[in-house]
């Protein structure tokens, strides 16, 4: 989010407008808790992980007094362009304020590491957290390698999402994946396992496990890992990645998609292009309304990547 942020602020001023950042989401605007934001306060931020600006979850918003306390603090600081960096949550918030000031222009931002808001291929976050996951799997299998007829199994984060969990599976580095999307039971993964192991192909083998899973992911691991270390009398490695992989310098890539998120975003401010939220599809930068962001996205599309 941050290189993301520094560009918007970029291209705003040269177009002559101000950007002023609240703190802490959602909580900012409640505590009218701003900062201006100049060209020289941003400088530094494209290599920065995390958000300079905090984030923070409110579920009272879900409350039209404060949807309608939020909008009259926006109008109060004569805020005509709100941009929201943030998932279909976020979104769908803003949405809600808008309808106690319909003049005010929200523009979405797809900012989450789950990579699943509808119509985008691509959300701010998911390359440096697939980067993060590439590099933890990378060195479990040198044990792999070196030390042959372990089995390993990784959760990653994503959410109700598989996208991650899933994109190890794609690149060949885990074998397969207990996916959110694709629910599978124990008896499953280990008539997958005995059929990787009998197999010989492999040194070792490498389950990956979706956050979002319905019960509790590391409960399931660890459940599964016992089920199939009873019945096969092996040991299991249970490795959790967990909040480092929301965290991390931007990768290159990050860096060049918040430069276009941000391009587009400040055009549809300028513009007067109301209510979207920007995507990324077929290799382009589009526009979508931003009542679209609750649909789900399609997994099976990216399972075909």
């Amino acid at each position: 989010m941050n290189p993301c942020l520094a560009q918007i602020v970029k291209n705003a001023a040269s177009k002559g407008h101000r950007v002023f950042g609240y703190r802490r989401g959602f909580l900012g605007i409640r505590d009218n808790d701003y900062i201006e934001l100049t060209v020289k306060d941003v400088s530094g931020w494209y290599k920065m992980g995390g958000t300079v600006l905090k984030t923070g979850r409110m579920p009272e918003l879900k409350e039209e007094v404060w949807q309608q306390r939020l909008i009259e603090q926006l109008a109060k600081n004569k805020i005509d362009a709100f941009m929201v960096l943030g998932g279909d949550g976020s979104f769908r918030g803003a949405m809600d304020m808008h309808k106690f000031n319909s003049n005010l222009n929200i523009v979405g931002i797809p900012s989450t590491i789950d990579n699943n808001i509808y119509g985008s291929e691509y959300t701010l976050g998911f390359d440096t957290a697939i980067n993060k996951q590439m590099a933890y799997i990378d060195d479990i299998s040198d044990t792999g390698i070196s030390l042959p007829g372990r089995i390993f199994f990784v959760e990653t984060l994503g959410a109700w999402d598989s996208y991650l969990t899933n994109s190890s599976v794609l690149m060949g580095m885990a074998d397969f994946g207990v996916l959110a999307d694709r629910p599978i039971t124990d008896e499953e993964i280990l008539e997958k396992i005995k059929t990787i192991s009998d197999s010989g192909e492999k040194d070792y083998i490498l389950v990956t496990f979706s956050e979002g899973t319905p019960e509790n992911s590391i409960h399931r691991m660890l459940r599964t890992a016992e089920y199939v270390k009873k019945k096969l009398g092996v040991s299991i490695k249970c490795n959790v990645l967990g909040y480092q992989q929301r965290g991390g310098v931007p990768t290159a890539l990050e860096r060049l998609h918040a430069a276009g998120f941000a391009k587009y975003a400040v055009e549809a401010a300028d513009k007067k292009i109301m209510n979207k939220y920007v995507a990324y599809s077929k290799g382009q930068y589009v526009y979508i309304d931003l009542c679209e962001a609750g649909k789900r996205k399609n997994f099976s599309d990216y399972e075909e990547l």
